[in-house]
């Protein structure tokens, strides 16, 4: 069966459970469909700059081949000059997105109450702009901001400093670059966080925090201490604000309408996003 053939079987299967209130199953089917995708991707590659471009391109192409809707076509279109550009998406360019359940129709932005085939905007999926943003209670926000500290310091903790330069490739960060990156991502939420706390629904600007490398005046151990400090007092802040402070808001530029759970949330996926990559620069350092 090719792979096409296969998830649309797990897909298909799916709802017919769903239809039929076998939920448990369903879920399975679903997260079945999803592992397929990503370990088809891995194997095709994922592209990156020059290739990444071209790639996106080409899709732009196929889907204004096949009729799509012109609001999706100028959307890609907007979206590929940011990246020429190196830059984050505006939300007005790529607003929130919704697809049916039950048609596959795709919506930008604020959905109608009911689309075209009658379906109710309930009935819709929308999709975050990355999975970072897939909730967490504030307890267990809490927890895995607190529990990352650990587990990213056990990461460097047993290196002598002379490896702390080291990539596992050229053009990769080393153990320095990653943790300044975590740093400033910290720095960063820390910042949103008190915003939203002490005003009304702030303008939370995107920024490419990825593209930040210069932690040349900093020791590993002063980017260490200053990430640990940053993060007590963040911590201390949240576990006194009130429940419903949680869901205070701020709007940003890139993702729209946020609350400090989402921007908690982000942020402590983001860090146990980079694992992956921490595992790659001690192998690189053969341990």
């Amino acid at each position: 069966m090719s792979f096409a053939d296969q998830l649309t079987a797990y897909i298909r299967v799916a709802r017919g459970l769903e239809a039929g209130g076998y939920y448990g199953v369903a879920k399975l089917l679903r997260g079945l469909a999803f592992a397929e995708e990503v370990k088809a991707a891995n194997a095709a590659g994922i592209p990156r700059e020059t290739a990444l471009l071209d790639e996106l391109r080409a899709i732009i192409e196929q889907l204004r081949s096949d009729g799509a809707d012109a609001v999706i076509i100028t959307a890609l279109e907007q979206g590929c000059e940011v990246v020429k550009a190196d830059a984050t998406v505006p939300y007005d360019v790529i607003p929130a997105v919704h697809v049916s359940r039950t048609s596959g129709e795709i919506f930008l932005g604020e959905p109608p109450a009911f689309s075209a085939n009658h379906d109710h905007r309930l009935g819709l999926r929308s999709f975050p702009a990355i999975w970072y943003f897939e909730s967490l209670s504030p307890p267990e926000c809490l927890k895995a901001l607190e529990s990352n500290v650990g587990a990213i310091e056990a990461q460097f903790s047993d290196l002598p400093p002379e490896q702390y330069l080291i990539p596992p490739a050229a053009g990769e960060w080393n153990m320095h670059e990653l943790l300044w990156h975590l740093l400033q991502a910290n720095e960063l939420l820390a910042g949103r966080v008190e915003k939203m706390l002490t005003e009304s629904n702030p303008s939370l600007e995107g920024m490419a925090v990825w593209a930040n490398r210069d932690a040349s005046s900093l020791s590993l151990p002063d980017i260490w201490e200053r990430y640990r400090a940053s993060r007590e007092v963040l911590l201390a802040r949240l576990k006194a604000i009130p429940l419903a402070d949680w869901w205070r808001t701020g709007w940003h530029s890139e993702f729209g309408p946020q609350t400090v759970l989402s921007q908690a949330t982000y942020f402590a996926r983001h860090e146990m996003s980079h694992m992956p990559q921490f595992g790659e620069i001690r192998r690189g350092l053969g341990k």
